[in-house]
C-alpha cells in the first residue's frame, strides 16, 4: 500500500511538473500545416532625396499561423511594403494579407487576412513562457511549396540586446548550427518535446545566429508594449573613477550616464548615481549580474525582460543606489519608450517615410541616421563630421525643448541660388532670427514672414539670403527641372 502511494505521488509530481511546462504548449509536428510562405513587395523610400522612391523590390520570409487568420512574420520583411502574399504549405492559391500590427523593437509584425477560407486546415502555434537553454532544436522551415525541411540546431545562452537596430534591447537566445540557414522568421522548437523555442531573425557565415524568445513573442502576440529602463549606464572597472564615487573596495555597481525626459528613470535616478543592486542582484562594475538559470546577463534584462515568472512589465523594481557617496533604496515602475524623446531616429526606418522642404531650390530635411547609412559602407568616412558628431552623441533630448535638427541636404543648380551650389550637409541654425526645430516650423516662419528678405543663418556662421517671391520662383524651376514633385511631403 504505501509502495502504491508512493508511486501516486511519483506521477502526480511529474504530472504536475508536466502542466508547468507545457499546459500551455502544444507540439508542433513535422506535418503541421503551420509555416507559411510570405513574398513582400516593398517600395523603399529615398533617404537622401525623400521626394524619389528605389526600385520595387521582392523579400521573402517565413510566417507562422497564430490563429483567427493572423500570421507572425519577422518586421523587417514588411517595411514599407505595397503587397503582401501568402501561400499555405501544398497548396496553389495566393492569398493577400495587410499589417495588423508591428514592434520595431522586437522585430516582430502580425498579419491580418480577410478570407474566412484561409485558416482551414491550419495548425495555430502557441508559444509558452518556459525556454530550454541550452538545448538542441529544430528550425522549420518551407521553401519552394515542398514539404517542411528541418534542420538540427544548439540553442548556447539567453543574452539582451537590442534587435535590428531597436532601441530597446530585449532578451533573444544566440544559436549555432552546422548547417545553412536564413534567419528570416523560421520557427524553432525543441528537438525532444517539439515545444515551440522561438523564432530565428538572423543567422550569419560563421554558423552563429540569434532568435527571439518564446516568451518574448507570446508578450507580443498577447497585445502587451515593451518595458524600457529610461537610462544609459557607464561601466566602472577602474580603481580611481570608484574611489571618486565612494565605492569600497568590495562594492559593485555601475554609474547611471544619461537619462531619457519622462522616461521610467526620470525623477527617479540621477546623474552619477552608481547602481549597486537590482532586484536584489547585485551588479558587477561591467553591468552584468548572475541570473540563476541563464548565468551572466546584462542588467537591462531586470527592466526589460518579459519572461512571467520575473518580468518587469507592470512592476515596481527594487534599487540599491549610491548618490554622493551615500546608499539609498529607490523603486522605479518601468513603462514604454516615448519615443517622442528621440531627437535624431536612429536604428531601424520603424516605418517612418522621410520628410523634405525645398526653399529656393534648397532642400532641408532632418537629421536621421538613416540618412547618414544611406551613403554606403564608407558612411561614417563620407558625411559630414559635424552629423556625425550630433548623430553620436546627441540622439536623445537633454530638455523638452529641443527639437529635430534641421539641416541644408543639397541646393539644385539654378542660376538664381548659384552662390550657394557648393553648400550641402550643414546645420539651420536659424530663419530671420529664430531658431529652429522642426521642418514644419521652418515652413511656417517663412510662410507667414512679413519680411520681404527671407535669412537663413547656418552653423557654420554662412548666410543664405533670398526675397521672398524668389523662394517660389526658383522652387518652380527647381521642379520642372529635376523631376521634384511638391516643394514638400508632410
Amino acid at each position: 500500500m504505501k509502495l502504491t502511494n508512493f508511486f501516486l505521488t511519483i506521477l502526480l509530481v511529474s504530472l504536475l511538473c508536466h502542466f508547468q511546462l507545457f499546459g500551455k504548449s502544444i507540439p508542433v509536428g513535422s506535418n503541421d500545416a503551420s509555416i507559411l510562405q510570405i513574398k513582400v513587395t516593398v517600395l523603399y523610400p529615398n533617404m537622401i532625396q525623400p521626394w524619389r522612391f528605389k526600385n520595387p523590390e521582392i523579400r521573402q520570409s517565413t510566417g507562422i499561423y497564430i490563429g483567427e487568420n493572423r500570421i507572425l512574420v519577422p518586421a523587417q520583411a514588411i517595411y514599407f511594403y505595397t503587397n503582401i502574399e501568402v501561400k499555405k504549405p501544398d497548396a496553389l492559391k495566393v492569398y493577400t494579407a495587410e499589417l495588423e500590427r508591428l514592434d520595431a523593437d522586437l522585430g516582430l509584425a502580425i498579419l491580418k487576412l480577410d478570407d474566412p477560407s484561409f485558416q482551414k486546415d491550419l495548425k495555430p502555434v502557441l508559444f509558452p513562457n518556459e525556454v530550454f537553454v541550452p538545448g538542441a532544436g529544430l528550425v522549420m522551415e518551407s521553401k519552394d511549396q515542398r514539404n517542411l525541411e528541418e534542420k538540427k540546431i544548439r540553442m548556447i545562452r539567453l543574452d539582451v540586446d537590442s534587435y535590428a537596430s531597436g532601441y530597446v534591447e530585449l532578451p533573444y537566445i544566440e544559436i549555432q548550427s552546422e548547417e545553412k540557414l536564413d534567419g528570416i522568421g523560421e520557427l524553432v522548437v525543441d528537438v525532444t518535446s517539439r515545444i515551440p523555442q522561438g523564432v530565428l531573425y538572423q543567422f550569419k557565415e560563421n554558423g552563429l545566429g540569434k532568435m527571439i524568445p518564446s516568451f518574448a513573442i507570446k508578450h507580443f502576440i498577447e497585445g502587451k508594449s515593451f518595458p524600457f529602463k529610461g537610462f544609459r549606464f557607464k561601466p566602472l572597472p577602474d580603481l580611481a573613477s570608484r574611489n571618486y564615487f565612494g565605492l569600497r573596495k568590495d562594492d559593485l555597481g555601475v554609474l547611471v550616464a544619461e537619462i531619457y525626459p519622462n522616461s521610467s528613470a526620470s525623477g527617479i535616478l540621477e546623474l552619477e548615481d552608481v547602481i549597486l543592486e537590482v532586484s536584489n542582484y547585485k551588479i558587477d562594475p561591467k553591468g552584468y549580474f548572475d541570473h540563476p538559470k541563464f548565468g551572466k546577463l546584462n542588467l537591462s534584462y531586470l527592466f526589460h525582460n518579459t519572461y512571467d515568472s520575473e518580468s518587469a512589465f507592470g512592476k515596481k523594481i527594487k534599487l540599491k543606489v549610491l548618490r554622493k557617496k551615500k546608499p539609498i533604496q529607490l523603486e522605479l515602475e518601468t513603462k514604454s519608450l516615448n519615443e517622442t524623446d528621440i531627437r535624431i531616429p536612429h536604428g531601424n526606418t520603424r516605418f517612418q517615410t522621410p520628410k523634405y522642404l525645398m526653399l529656393a531650390g534648397i532642400v532641408f530635411l532632418e537629421l536621421s541616421e538613416q540618412y547618414l547609412t544611406e551613403h554606403g559602407n564608407q558612411w561614417r568616412n563620407r558625411v559630414s563630421k559635424e552629423l556625425l558628431y550630433l548623430n553620436d552623441f546627441y540622439r536623445i533630448k537633454r530638455n523638452q525643448k529641443e527639437g529635430k535638427i534641421v539641416f541644408l541636404s543639397q541646393v539644385f543648380p539654378l542660376s538664381g541660388n548659384k552662390a550657394y551650389h557648393t553648400t550641402h550637409q550643414v546645420i539651420l541654425k536659424s530663419v530671420n532670427g529664430k531658431e529652429i526645430s522642426s521642418l514644419e516650423e521652418l515652413k511656417q516662419i517663412v510662410n507667414q514672414s512679413d519680411s520681404p528678405f527671407i535669412q537663413f543663418v547656418l552653423g557654420d556662421g554662412y548666410e543664405l539670403i533670398f526675397k521672398k517671391e524668389e523662394i517660389r520662383s526658383l522652387n518652380e524651376e527647381a521642379k520642372k527641372n529635376f523631376q521634384v514633385q511638391q516643394d514638400f511631403n508632410f
